[in-house]
């Protein structure tokens, strides 16, 4: 399996932005508290009070089911988090309906998550955001892991230019082939978003058993 190296090259000219806790604002407020996730163009999830519909796919958790929730914990506060169960394949965090259905004046502009897992000693590879709709599947790949144990925060541009590849299936097999996969049209974005079915943020990235978390997310996000 691949494994990532920290590359950090200027965050101008990269469609994704890697950000460390301690130097994001937006989602800490000065006092240590929450600060009020900002109503994002199509869908936002603070984790203030509930798992806000969030589901998990893959294995953990037994397929398909909610997410544990947690007050505490989160960037800060509230957070949802699954458990591996190590029975193959990778897991994810599957958004619920609101942010579904007709996305598509998020085109150009950003997805925003927060991502903590606790064990990261054997990484492996996979599709890490996946977008499904209008027949077409979408996977992106991030250039950095979570860190173990501190909040990461990750941004991901909503357009053809990013890095997007099409795929047949979202799955470590059909990762294999990133490199040679092609990247989608500014129509095929534009569908994909305008008929969103599935949006998926990976939660597990350790080849083994770990727990995977996540805060803050934003769809649809400013510049």
């Amino acid at each position: 399996m691949r494994l990532r190296l920290p590359l950090f090259p200027p965050i101008s000219t990269l469609s994704f932005a890697l950000l460390p806790c301690a130097f994001v604002a937006a989602g800490c407020g000065s006092d240590g508290m929450k600060a009020a996730v900002p109503p994002a163009m199509h869908g936002s999830s603070g984790f203030e009070t509930s798992a806000e519909g969030w589901t998990i796919t893959g294995d953990a958790q037994t397929s398909h089911v909610e997410p544990d929730y947690n007050g505490q914990g989160g960037n800060p506060d509230g957070l949802i988090s699954a458990v591996d169960d190590v029975t193959g394949g990778v897991w994810y965090f599957q958004a619920p309906a609101k942010y579904l259905g007709d996305a598509s004046a998020t085109y150009g502009r950003y997805l925003d998550f927060d991502l903590k897992t606790n064990a990261i000693s054997s990484p492996f590879d996979s599709f890490d955001v996946a977008l499904v709709g209008a027949g077409i599947t979408l996977g992106f790949d991030v250039p950095m892991n979570p860190v173990v144990d501190v909040w990461t925060s990750f941004r991901v541009k909503l357009d053809e230019t990013a890095g997007w590849r099409v795929t047949d299936t979202v799955s470590e097999s059909a990762f294999g082939d990133f490199a040679t996969l092609p990247a989608p049209t500014a129509d095929q974005m534009k569908a994909a978003l305008g008929n969103l079915t599935q949006l998926l943020i990976r939660g597990e990235f350790q080849d083994g058993a770990d727990t995977g978390y996540l805060d803050n997310v934003r769809f649809g996000a400013a510049p």
